[in-house]
């Protein structure tokens, strides 16, 4: 089941990628999109590593593992990047953007050593708190209604990975894996919703 519900989501987040435009949308939306495409491919990856991984060579599950990894870095960086051209000024933008890149790259030698999904927890967190920081506040300030989807894709993203680290699991045919998958559509589409509003 788990490899169908990250087959799901992944097609989900192309769906709504194509929707909002990746080539052809302003930065903001463009971002999201990249965000959503690269999530994608993390849960393509993750699902066939999870799906497979009895019949793949010791080097291929490594390589899948490495690159889930890898692209659930790329996606937290690109939902920061979006967040930093929507609300800050240039200046600020381009800040954020070194730092960001620094994180990104200083993640992806991590992971490429460590292959720990802790640091994925880490890295993940850290970026969406941003987002939920700046669009909390700007909510709070404009009660714009993007912002609020954002907010809100951000929160349910937060339980999904809670739901997934507490082992909460209805059934032995649908375990804490499927659910997270379930829950994060939602917040996925919540943030597709909050990204159409933006540019």
């Amino acid at each position: 089941m788990t490899v169908l519900t990250d087959y799901v989501l992944g097609v989900l987040c192309v769906i709504l990628a194509v929707r909002l435009g990746l080539m052809h949308a302003g930065h903001c939306r463009r971002y999201w999109a990249w965000a959503l495409v690269i999530s994608a491919a993390a849960a393509f990856c993750g699902g066939t590593y999870h799906g497979f991984l009895p019949v793949l060579s010791g080097r291929a599950s490594e390589l899948l593992w490495t690159s889930t990894l890898w692209f659930i870095g790329c996606a937290a960086f690109c939902g920061t990047l979006a967040t930093a051209w929507y609300w800050l000024s240039p200046r600020w933008r381009r800040g954020v953007g070194i730092l960001a890149g620094m994180k990104l790259i200083t993640y992806l030698w991590l992971t490429t050593r460590t292959g720990d999904f802790l640091v994925a927890i880490v890295d993940y967190s850290t970026a969406f708190g941003f987002v939920l920081i700046a669009h909390g506040w700007a909510w709070y300030r404009t009660r714009d209604p993007s912002a609020g989807w954002i907010v809100s894709g951000v929160l349910v993203s937060f339980l999904a990975a809670g739901i997934q680290a507490a082992g909460l699991a209805p059934h032995p045919q649908f375990n804490h894996n499927d659910l997270y998958h379930v829950v994060q559509m939602i917040g996925m589409w919540m943030l597709y919703r909050g990204a159409l509003g933006m540019d």
